[in-house]
């Protein structure tokens, strides 16, 4: 019976698993697939084992650098702290060149606007150069109009000329 969970198999898995058995070392000696073993886990909500998670903790150590046979520990690698980005700027911290592009989840302490320079109310430029290209997506030119056409063809309804009430299908036929 592959694949099956019995009863007796479920107890088992449970037995080995508080003894800090790996998932692939279960897995064999119930002859399943690791994934299934894994599943399974995760469905009964079964916690590591207080010796797996201190095994886990020494294979940790060891992979980052800790002691091995015959050598002086060594000193764990300081890696440098990357930059810390600007935090932006609040409401009464931007001026007319501040760039206004919201960050974060309005009315939360972390929310705040961009405030790099670039921006020009007096000018209508509510945004720095990098969100202003977000903001504002180029127009897509209409095709020329054919030879002897009176006006040129509609691509989509949201492109209607000012003043012409028309209607169209998706198929482009016009309604009467």
């Amino acid at each position: 019976m592959r694949g099956v969970w019995t009863r007796e198999r479920i107890a088992l898995l449970k037995k080995f698993w508080a003894d800090g058995e790996t998932a692939a070392a279960i897995a064999m000696r119930l002859r399943m697939s690791k994934s299934a073993v894994l599943g399974k886990v995760f469905r009964l909500r079964l916690r590591p084992a207080a010796k797996a998670t201190a095994a886990a903790a020494r294979r940790n150590a060891a992979a980052v650098g800790g002691r091995r046979r015959g050598r002086l520990p060594t000193k764990p690698q300081v890696t440098p702290a990357a930059p810390a980005m600007p935090s932006g700027k609040t409401l009464f911290e931007l001026t007319n060149h501040s760039c206004r592009w919201p960050h974060g989840q309005l009315g939360t302490k972390t929310f705040h606007f961009c405030g790099a320079l670039g921006a020009d109310l007096e000018g209508g430029r509510p945004y720095c150069e990098r969100h202003m290209r977000r903001a504002y997506v180029g127009h897509r030119k209409t095709p020329a109009a054919p030879a002897g056409a009176a006006e040129p063809p509609i691509t989509s309804p949201s492109i209607v000329p000012s003043g012409a009430k028309r209607f169209v299908f998706s198929q482009g036929r016009k309604r009467s």
